[in-house]
């Protein structure tokens, strides 16, 4: 006969499972448009600018990572009803941010920077072709510079936070949340920036 001991065979190993592990979810967009069209889907990855929460961004320039390689910085300027921003970039190429209502590409408003050309202006978006996107007629970002130093990208501008016909920049008390994207190309000319060199993400001001 072979004795055997219940307590070692009634014992229980216990595994704890992270919850929060298994329950982790990637987010991302898929374009939908991309997908009626029959060209291949691109993932948007979205994030939240939560990283000043703490800060009061109309004191002090607050800083958000918005990819791997590109940060910005940004303050409200409450007299003057404006917003200046900083995008550093790494690498040397175009860069554009842009103010959305929906999400999406189409039809957001945004503020690229042409190193070659050595502007920063505000576009229409369109569509995706190159041809779609327009020149704005009103002109009235201040303080707007690129420039290439030590093989990144510097963009930056100050912008109203209300112009006519115009996606209203989002600031208030207790914060609002403005949507936004970010991309930049593979060159210093505008050109299509790739599935994976865009970004959206919400900004609370």
């Amino acid at each position: 006969e072979v004795d055997i001991d219940e307590e070692v065979m009634a014992e229980e190993i216990e595994v704890d499972i992270d919850e929060e592990a298994v329950v982790e979810e990637v987010e991302g967009d898929i374009d939908e448009e991309s997908i009626a069209d029959g060209s291949d889907a691109e993932v948007v990855t979205t994030v939240a600018a939560e990283g000043a929460a703490t800060m009061d961004c109309t004191l002090e320039m607050c800083s958000y990572e918005v990819a791997e390689s590109t940060s910005l910085k940004y303050q409200v300027n409450v007299l003057e009803g404006t917003l200046s921003m900083e995008v550093i970039h790494d690498g040397e190429s175009w860069l554009g941010l842009a103010f959305s209502e929906d999400g999406g590409m189409i039809n957001s408003q945004a503020v690229i920077g042409l190193p070659e050309e050595n502007t920063v202006q505000k576009f229409n978006l369109g569509g995706k072709e190159i041809a779609a996107i327009e020149l704005m007629e009103q002109q009235s970002l201040t303080d707007a510079s690129i420039q290439i130093v030590d093989g990144q990208t510097i963009m930056k501008f100050t912008k109203l936070l209300d112009e006519d016909g115009e996606i209203e920049i989002l600031s208030g008390p207790g914060g609002m949340k403005n949507i936004m994207l970010f991309a930049h190309g593979s060159g210093l000319a505008l050109g299509y920036h790739g599935p994976d060199a865009r970004v959206k993400f919400e900004l609370t001001l």
